[in-house]
């Protein structure tokens, strides 16, 4: 099939020639460019008709201004005070003033504003109607002296880390003034001067540390583990989780410094060695017991306060009875034992990193379990769910008594394990023969009565 198409016509490209556009130039008006000046605008401000300048005037006046000042040495910086009171109600004018003024402190890399305007500034930032600004108060900080750690406090105020404060000032602020990204530096240092943070400022924190570089980070981390008290670490847990979930193992843990691990490990013991003793505080409240077992909970309180420093990580578990009695007073990684038939005890199971402690707080036997720190123990004992007396006195393991005299003698069987106490701890003391034996007479009946409690475990499970 054969189509035909029109060809469009084209109208001919008019001709002119350079005389009809002299002439038709020629014809036109003639018109004048006012060209606005400084002393203009100034006298503007004196009869109080600055809001009839218009925007091109008052960027040719802030570009000009320097300029002027030169040849108007006397009246530069009262002529500029008045030009900052005129932005306090021009929010245009304000945002030129503004962007200018940051460039002019944080970059330095070209004259952007007349140093009279810089100079007056505080005649605008002292005004009660811009002082509380987000802007007025990131460029007082720009030209103090420690600005860095000025401007963390400022982004913490505002609960914001780097990136949510580049994007809240983008629109106000030029962005890529140096300082904008240095500061992440100062965010710990900064911290690290408050005295008592509370919840808010250290999530405050921990999002500041989540965006740093691993560079940063380390840095950081360092400064903040070996300038912040062991008392603010005990009381936020949430630091030192973060701290123990990104440091404690792995590679980063090597990149600390040795300072800085040994405080790591005494944040991450006093933080569990706390829960152990608020749940031995509980007990003694909570539970009706006799005199010598609450005698034998608050001297195995006292004990483990000399091993606070090396808890890695600490598991509770309950009878029934406790739990209900203690209800949700103690909430974090609390299981309810199995009821097997054993007396009723709390049990606290410890990580001390290469071993595992077992504590049977009451009931008959009432001993101490060391295990080793390999797969299977670290399966049954931390990672299941359900355990019982028996099942965990059937693992077997090493085992200590609790009978007279156990305070003096517990601390060797630790230490032949490598389980050192805290620094200045006193050392144990020697007893008289006549408290020897008498420990010796009461070992004999409890040896007897664990390796009871052991054959019922076994004939159970």
């Amino acid at each position: 099939m054969n189509y035909q198409f029109s060809i469009p016509s084209l109208s001919e490209t008019p001709k002119c020639s350079p005389n009809q556009l002299i002439q038709l130039a020629s014809n036109l008006p003639d018109t004048t460019i006012s060209i606005p000046s400084v002393d203009k605008i100034l006298e503007a401000i004196e009869q109080a008709k600055a809001d009839r300048v218009s925007k091109l005037d008052w960027v040719y006046c802030i570009h000009a201004k320097a300029q002027w000042d030169q040849q108007n040495i006397d009246r530069s910086w009262k002529t500029s005070a008045a030009i900052w009171k005129v932005a306090i109600s021009n929010s245009w004018l304000q945002h030129q003033l503004l962007w200018r003024l940051a460039l002019y402190y944080g970059d330095r890399q070209e004259q952007v504003l007349a140093q009279s305007l810089a100079e007056s500034f505080d005649i605008f930032a002292n005004s009660d109607l811009v002082s509380h600004l987000l802007p007025v108060q990131i460029i007082r900080v720009l030209c103090s002296k420690q600005a860095g750690r000025e401007l963390a406090r400022i982004v913490c105020k505002q609960r914001i880390n780097r990136t949510e404060f580049l994007n809240t000032i983008r629109k106000c602020l030029p962005v890529w003034i140096p300082l904008f990204s240095n500061f992440i530096e100062d965010i710990t240092p900064y911290f690290t001067t408050i005295r008592s943070p509370n919840q808010q400022q250290v999530i405050w924190l921990l999002s500041c540390l989540d965006e740093m570089s691993e560079s940063q980070q380390i840095k950081a981390v360092n400064h903040l583990l070996t300038n912040v008290s062991n008392n603010i670490a005990s009381n936020h847990s949430l630091l030192v989780d973060w701290l123990r979930h990104n440091y404690r193992n792995g590679e980063n843990w090597y990149k600390l410094s040795d300072p800085a691990r040994q405080r790591l490990r005494e944040w991450i013991g006093g933080i569990n060695y706390g829960d152990f003793q608020k749940l031995v505080n509980l007990i003694l409240n909570k539970l009706d017991l006799e005199n010598f077992e609450s005698n034998r909970l608050c001297s195995r309180r006292d004990f483990w306060a000399n091993y606070s420093n090396r808890f890695e990580r600490l598991r509770i578990l309950l009878p029934k009875t406790s739990q209900i009695a203690i209800g949700y007073q103690i909430q974090d990684d609390v299981d309810l034992l199995d009821d097997d038939g054993s007396d009723p005890t709390e049990v606290c199971i410890f990580d001390f990193g290469e071993w595992f402690v077992v504590e049977f707080f009451r009931g008959r036997g009432g001993e101490t379990r060391l295990f080793p720190k390999n797969s299977r123990n670290q399966q049954i004992l931390f990672g299941e769910s359900t355990l019982s007396v028996k099942r965990i006195r059937c693992l077997g393991g090493d085992r200590h008594d609790h009978v007279y005299l156990w305070q003096e003698f517990s601390p060797t069987w630790l230490k032949n394990h490598g389980i050192l106490p805290n620094p200045n701890t006193q050392s144990s003391r020697n007893p008289t023969a006549d408290k020897l034996r008498k420990r010796e007479h009461s070992l004999e009946s409890w040896q007897r009565e664990i390796e009871h409690l052991e054959r019922e475990a076994k004939a159970y499970v």
